[in-house]
Formats: C-alpha cells, structure tokens, sequence
C-alpha cells in the first residue's frame, strides 16, 4: 500500500493528475457556484464528482475508484461537500430538523444543519428515575434533556443523563476515556447527533430501548450520517479576536463541574462554546460502512510540516499548546493523572492543569491543497470556516457482502497515517487502529460501527 507522508513518494503520474484536477477546479466551480439552492429539497446537481460547491447540499456518492487512480482528490472533495452543506445555517423549526435554509450563506449567523440533527442524548432518553424511556418522534425538540425541564430543546446542549461522559473522548473495549483541557483550563465537551435515516433506524428498535446487538445487528441505510463534534468554552482568557476565528454557539447548556458535584447530579449553566474538531460520517450506496471524515480548526495546535497553516502567523493562540512551555514535545499519555477519565468517581477539576497537545503527524500534501482551495472559495473565504481543515478521510474499499464481519477492508490504513483529530483521538495518534477498524468492535456486537451504542450493551 502506497504511502501518504510526503511528495517524494509520489509518482510522476499522479502528481500529474492531481495539477490537472486543481486546474480543473478553477474552470467548473466559477459555472457552477451561480445555480441558485432555492429550496432545501432540490436534488444535487449533476456538475461532476470533481465539481468544489459552496451549495447547502453534499456530494451523494464517491464513484468506484480504480486502484491506479488517484484517489485522495475525490474523496477530500467528497468530505469539503459534506462539511460546507452541514455547516451551512439550518432551518430551526422542528418539522424541518435538518433542513439548510437555502436563503442563507455559510457565513451568516444560525445554529447549522447538523445542530438540528437528533442528540445522542435525544436517542438514548432516561427518566426522571434514571430507567430508560422511548426517544421521540424526529420533528420535534420535546425531549427530556440532562440539564432539566426548563431547557428549551432546540438549544445548545453539551450534556449527558450520566455526569460528566461528555468530558471524555471516545472509548471502546480495552481503551479508556479521556479528557481534555485547553490552554484557558476548560474541559473540551463532545456531543454526537443523527440524522433523520440514522435516528430513525435507531429509535425504531422497539422505541429505542430494545437497542441493535448481535442477533439483531442495526442496518442503517444509505444517507444515515453521524457527527460527533468537540468543543471548546470559552472564557475571560478568549479576546473578541480570538473568538472571530471560530464557529461560536453563544449561551449553550454546558455541566457546570462544581454546581454538578456539589449537588450529585447533573446542573447546567450558560457558556459560550467554540468548535475545534468535528467528525462527519456518512453512508453511501457504494460505501455502506461509511466515508469517515475528521476536520478541526487550524488554531488547534502548531502544525506538524511545513506548509500547514500555523496560529502564530495570524497572531492567534494555540488552543491546546504552550509555546512558551520548556518541553515543547510533550503531549498527553494515556494514564498520567490530568488524562484519566472523569465521573462522578473520579470528578473533574474546578480549576484543571492545561494539557501541551501536538500533532503527531503531518496532514497529506493533496489534502492541505484541498484546503487551501476551498478556503479561497467565494462563500467561504472571509468567514469562520476558512479556519478549518480537512485532516484525513477514511473508507472502504470492499464494501460487499455487507454483514457485520466485513470492516470494508478500509484504506487508508498504514499505521503512520494521520487519521487523528487532535481534539478527539488526542492520545491515539500513534496507534495502530484507525476509524474504521477502532469502531469495528462495535460492527461485530450489532452496532454498524456506532460507537456511541457500545455502553449499552
């Protein structure tokens, strides 16, 4: 399997290949970016798969890829797509959850499309006696919410029935939760949201009690996608400046760690939050396990090659590094004091210690020119989004038969591949695993790669 570290070991050919599909970004998108979106529903245009859109609507498919062409430009454009339609401003009334509001542009104000996806805590309800109850219907926020009655349903919520889980990053069997702390001594907060194909699959398994396992594994269909988003609060320590350069939710519900712990069950009050990190995957028809995505924002932490864009060069902070810190190669490790999960056992800190996080790994060559396309797009440049970026894409390659033991023979898979988000694998940057086969273990309880069902069964 051909490497993705550097140019040097790329051929001739594709090179080549990778100059004419820039160039021929530059012809198409200037004929396309004019057709109007004028409703939520309208079908996506056949311009081409290699077409770069500001338009509130993804790319459907990936067409099937020889193993002699270049496959990275096609999928990056494929997960840019999906990034702007889900970022783009949503419709807020509950009969149209999921829907963009085709009036808008990206940079306008709004919560965005997948902000209207259904929380997980939406899927997996509880009762004021901690026992399971069924989710609700798809186009309503009447659900009952970890922050309380008298929290409006379509607001931010960064919460969990069970205090604290949404301070710890992903787990699965034999690998720990984990926090992490940003440079203003806040801890990041996770929240994970369906879409309607996804939800509705998954709440419709006995009302969502009796949940997919092994002798009755989930089937989701084509168009389910999940978005598991990592947030940063803000505080006193974050200047107007700093807050313009990211996607900011004002007055969002977040767990207040010392209400919470003094009164023994979850309490929620009112903080502004940034996005830094955002995982987008979405099933195809030609990929039912998934076309997985992972974009952050570029102020996370310094870059890790020449040609990554650097905080410091626009004269902002790092959120999660420490320039000023002696050992500038320190990053978390699995088991140190500040990295050990948080619960009501082992509470969080009121005031915790910052964490040093660096990228352990550069960001592929053809993805930063990605990048660095479409920030340059009309629609984007100027705004919030052209501080994010795409850090790696993940797929299968064998998508068929399509039964539990088949992980897609995903790809790409080398060990030194940089499929981490720092925001949300902060510690498994080395690790042999990947998206794909990390979310396996769930495929094989009946889970169709879900993550967040694994603590249920």
């Amino acid at each position: 399997m051909r490497s993705r570290r550097g140019i040097g070991v790329s051929s001739a050919g594709v090179l080549l290949r990778r100059c004419r599909f820039l160039i021929a970004f530059m012809l198409v998108a200037p004929l396309v970016a004019s057709q109007d979106a004028t409703r939520p529903t309208v079908p996506e245009p056949r311009v081409g798969y290699n077409a770069a859109l500001i338009v509130p609507y993804r790319i459907e498919d990936i067409p099937n890829l020889t193993p002699e062409f270049d496959k990275f430009p096609e999928v990056d454009n494929f997960a840019w797509r999906a990034f702007v339609a889900l970022n783009w401003p949503a419709l807020t009334d509950p009969a149209h959850r999921g829907f963009p509001d085709p009036a808008k542009k990206p940079g306008d104000p709004g919560p965005r499309v997948w902000e209207t996806f259904k929380a997980r805590y939406e899927l997996l309800q509880v009762g004021p006696d901690g026992s399971p109850i069924a989710p609700q219907p798809w186009a309503t926020y009447n659900a009952a919410s970890p922050c309380g009655t008298d929290v409006d349903g379509s607001a931010k919520t960064l919460a969990s029935f069970e205090p604290f889980m949404d301070f710890n990053q992903f787990s699965s069997s034999g690998m720990a939760a984990n926090p992490l702390v940003a440079r203003n001594r806040t801890y990041t907060r996770y929240e994970t949201r369906l879409n309607e194909p996804e939800y509705s699959a998954l709440s419709g398994s006995s009302q969502g009690q009796n949940l997919p396992d092994q002798d009755h594994p989930a089937q989701l269909p084509d168009g389910a996608m999940a978005v598991k988003a990592a947030w940063r609060v803000l505080n006193a320590a974050d200047t107007p400046a700093v807050r313009a350069r990211y996607y900011v939710v004002k007055n969002a519900n977040v767990v207040d760690v010392a209400k919470t712990l003094a009164a023994g069950h979850v309490v929620c009050s009112k903080s502004d939050v940034a996005l830094v990190g955002l995982h987008i995957v979405v099933r195809t028809s030609h990929r039912p396990q998934g076309v997985w995505a992972t974009f952050e924002h570029v102020d996370n932490v310094p870059p890790a090659f020449p040609g990554e864009p650097d905080a410091k060069e626009a004269g902002a902070p790092y959120s999660y590094f420490n320039p000023s810190k002696p050992n500038l190669g320190l990053w978390p490790q699995l088991g140190s004091p500040g990295a050990l999960p948080v619960s009501l056992n082992h509470p969080p800190k009121i005031n915790p210690e910052p964490m040093q996080v660096v990228r352990r790994h550069p960001i592929h060559l053809s993805t930063m020119a990605m990048n660095r396309y479409y920030w340059s797009l009309p629609g984007l440049k100027g705004t919030v989004w052209e501080h994010y970026m795409l850090v790696a894409v993940q797929w299968p390659s064998h998508a068929y038969p399509i039964n539990p033991y088949n992980d897609g023979v995903f790809f790409p898979e080398e060990r030194k591949e940089n499929l981490a988000n720092t925001t949300i694998e902060t510690y498994r940057q080395d690790s042999p695993s990947s998206c794909m086969s990390c979310h396996q273990s769930f495929n094989l309880r009946g889970h169709n790669f879900v993550g967040m069902l694994g603590s249920f069964r």
